[in-house]
Formats: C-alpha cells, sequence, structure tokens
C-alpha cells in the first residue's frame, strides 16, 4: 500500500483531526457493511370491491408488467358496462333528435313562422340532452374502468414475494381492503447500510457508489437517504439484480 502523506499529518495531529478529515474528503472512501434487500417491495389489493375468482401466480415467480395476477367475478361489473352502454345509446338518440328540433325551429323563426318562445324551448330542450348525454359517457367510461379495476395487473416487471388471497375471499373497500399478493422488482436490489449523518452530508441522491457482492463490485446510484434515531442515516443504493444473489445477502457498500 502507497503511502500517503495527507493522511500520515492528520494521523499525526490527533483523531479529532482524522475526524474532521474523513468529513472533508481527505481520506480514502469508507467501506460500509450492508446487506441486500427487495426493491419496490409493495402488497398489492383491488380497489374494488368483489368476490376473487382467480389468483395466477405462486410465491418466487417472475412476471411481466401488465400481465394478470389475480382477478374478481367479474359479472356485475360486464353487466355495468353493458348498462351504461344501452343509456348512451338511448342518450344519443335524443340528443340528435333534439339537434333536428332546434335546426327546424331555427329555419322556421328565421322566417318568422315561429315564436321566441318555441325557440327558446328548443335551445333548452337541445341543452338537456347534450348534458344528459355528457353525463351518459362519463357513465360509461366509470364502468369500463370498474371492470378493468376488477383485474390485479403487475405494475413493473416483478417477483412474487408472496400469495396472501386465494379464490372465494371477499374484497371489501370501506374497510382495509385485504392484500392478495406481495412484489418486489424482478431487475433490482437495494443494498442498504446504516451511515452516521456526518457521512450523509456528503453524499447526493443520483449519486454513482460501487457495492461489492461476493467478491464482485456492481455500480449502483443512491436512491434514499432515510434519517433514523441516535444521529444515524439509512443509505439505499440501487443496482441490477444480478443471477445468483438473493435477499438479505452480506454486501459492502464504497461511498464516492
Amino acid at each position: 500500500m502507497m503511502p500517503n502523506p495527507a493522511i500520515d499529518r492528520v494521523v499525526g495531529a490527533g483523531w479529532p483531526a482524522l475526524v474532521f478529515a474523513l468529513i472533508a474528503g481527505n481520506a480514502p472512501a469508507a467501506e460500509l457493511a450492508a446487506s441486500l434487500d427487495w426493491s419496490g417491495r409493495v402488497s398489492l389489493t383491488l380497489p374494488v370491491a368483489g368476490v376473487l375468482e382467480q389468483v395466477n401466480v405462486q410465491a418466487g415467480q417472475t412476471v411481466k408488467k401488465d400481465e394478470l395476477l389475480a382477478a374478481l367475478n367479474p359479472t356485475l361489473y360486464k353487466a355495468g358496462v353493458v348498462e351504461a352502454r344501452a343509456d348512451l345509446d338511448r342518450l344519443t338518440q335524443e340528443e340528435a333528435d333534439a339537434t333536428r328540433d332546434l335546426d327546424r325551429v331555427k329555419e322556421l323563426y328565421a322566417r318568422t313562422v315561429s315564436s321566441t318562445t318555441e325557440l327558446d324551448a328548443a335551445k333548452l330542450r337541445h341543452a338537456r340532452a347534450q348534458a344528459g348525454l355528457a353525463a351518459a359517457q362519463a357513465r360509461v367510461e366509470k364502468a369500463r374502468r370498474l371492470l378493468a379495476e376488477s383485474e390485479l395487473r403487475a405494475p413493473f416487471d416483478a417477483i412474487i414475494l408472496a400469495r396472501h388471497g386465494e379464490p372465494g375471499l371477499v374484497i371489501t373497500i370501506p374497510c382495509q381492503p385485504a392484500a392478495v399478493v406481495s412484489i418486489a422488482r424482478a431487475d433490482e436490489w437495494l443494498a442498504r447500510a446504516p451511515v452516521d449523518a456526518a457521512q450523509a452530508t456528503n453524499l447526493r441522491l443520483g449519486e454513482e457508489a460501487g457495492v461489492q457482492i461476493a467478491g464482485q463490485t456492481v455500480k449502483g446510484r443512491i436512491r434514499a437517504l432515510t434519517a433514523q434515531p441516535e444521529g444515524r442515516v439509512l443509505l439505499e443504493v440501487a443496482l441490477p439484480r444480478a443471477a445468483g444473489t438473493w435477499a438479505g445477502q452480506a454486501a459492502s457498500i464504497r461511498l464516492p
């Protein structure tokens, strides 16, 4: 190891000077004991009520973004779409009829055959028909959205950590809805390590940091710096997930 005159001078000056040198960045980058953890870990449920009809995944399975994980019985939601669509069709015809009537009254009014009262009544009917049509279109979109939300799909490429729900489970919205599956990102780890607040002041989100796992160094970026009790900070470095690594595996983070 090559001698470092700057460090030798600081050590000779005593520990206070050494601490100051570490904070000021005059010493080599620190190595922090860390461990790997899941990135993007979240428990998923369904935002609408119903009876769980299918769960298509098992713990340990890898899924792609938008892959169907689970679904409620869709009968009521499909019926809602049909009902809203029928209402939309009816109001579309009413709006078309009101438009034709308004055009006719306008023509008669221009020829002084129709009165102002009749014209105002035709305009009012047309405005009401347009409002009813707009409301019907909104109901169709809402019914379609509810049908879509009766299916639980992966929000990103993920690994299934746990399967909580089984067919027959009742999902209720007014109270805390039951979790169906827990997932985490399939392509990313978080290396976590506690650091002193003094060290954390020199770190920046998005800054590159090396993570050593099983003798190999992987480049990552600082994802979060979370305050902890007793003046500590939890450092999280996001890095690509490689084969042969696992949650809880020991690692070390080299600070930039």
